[in-house]
């Protein structure tokens, strides 16, 4: 049997503790990732000398402790994960999002981020690995932010419901609402227009995945270049000597605490709606 089909058995046969198994193995060969290239003892040095804050970017001072498999962990202690979004997240967040939908939330970064960003929003975590949703309740609590709703996983017709629940606080419906998606390929089938027309009135920010699946962003792109600002943001090098928390890292290692661990090809969409087509 192939490696796709014992997948899908777990997760499909087995439910949570199948995704759960799934998401352990998933969690130690990151670990494993993090072995094999010399980076588990100066991440974990570094790691101690930060603390569990994060120092820099729109999520600076967000309290983010490690749980295993976050290979990326220092990166995103120090500002530098994902740092070429930072000015498209400054933008998102001041146009006042009252919905926030995180599909691949994971342990909680951009969806307690967020959330303490936007306090009035409501925000969904989705993520179908329940060590992850966990970790983002945890999160949560950690920074004392309230609003956030665990939701296991979504498909496009899943995504269209949610974008119409009213807030589970108030009752009201949501004006503005904001997508963030990171689901390895996925976004393909999720940001479908037919099964969520009601993406066409919300922001989204979309990691693609055009190695997994080919020409996604592409087609994403004209998916929503009638009723959206389209902003495509490619993966940029990291320059260690901007975070001098790394001078005592040689620059192989310094380098290595800052990669990504990307495929390629691998982008990110910005899409913002256009007042017109609201």
């Amino acid at each position: 049997m192939s490696k796709d089909g014992l997948r899908r058995i777990f997760e499909q046969r087995l439910g949570i503790p199948g995704r759960a198994f799934l998401a352990w193995r998933t969690r130690g060969q990151a670990e494993a990732l993090l072995s094999q290239r010399g980076l588990t003892g100066p991440a974990a040095d570094l790691a101690a000398a930060l603390g569990t804050d994060v120092r820099r970017g729109p999520f600076s001072g967000m309290h983010y402790p490690r749980r295993r498999g976050d290979i990326v962990h220092v990166a995103k202690l120090l500002g530098a994960y994902e740092c070429e979004l930072h000015p498209a997240l400054e933008r998102l967040i001041a146009r006042r999002p009252t919905r926030v939908l995180n599909v691949g939330s994971g342990d909680g970064y951009y969806a307690v981020g967020l959330a303490r960003r936007l306090p009035e929003a409501m925000v969904d975590a989705v993520d179908p690995d329940p060590l992850a949703q966990r970790a983002c309740a945890a999160t949560a609590r950690l920074n004392e932010v309230t609003g956030i709703r665990g939701v296991v996983g979504l498909d496009a017709a899943g995504l269209e419901a949610e974008l119409r629940r009213p807030d589970f606080r108030t009752g009201t419906g949501h004006p503005r609402a904001l997508v963030v998606v990171d689901c390895e390929g996925f976004e393909d089938e999720l940001l479908d227009l037919a099964l969520a027309p009601s993406l066409l009135g919300a922001d989204l920010l979309v990691e693609t995945h055009d190695f997994a699946r080919a020409g996604v962003t592409r087609r994403l792109k004209s998916r929503f270049g009638a009723t959206h600002r389209v902003e495509e943001v490619a993966i940029a090098p990291r320059d260690p000597s901007m975070y001098p928390e790394l001078a005592s890292f040689s620059p192989v290692v310094a380098a290595g605490l800052l990669d990504e661990f990307r495929h390629q090809p691998q982008s990110w969409l910005v899409l913002t709606r256009l007042e017109s087509a609201a």
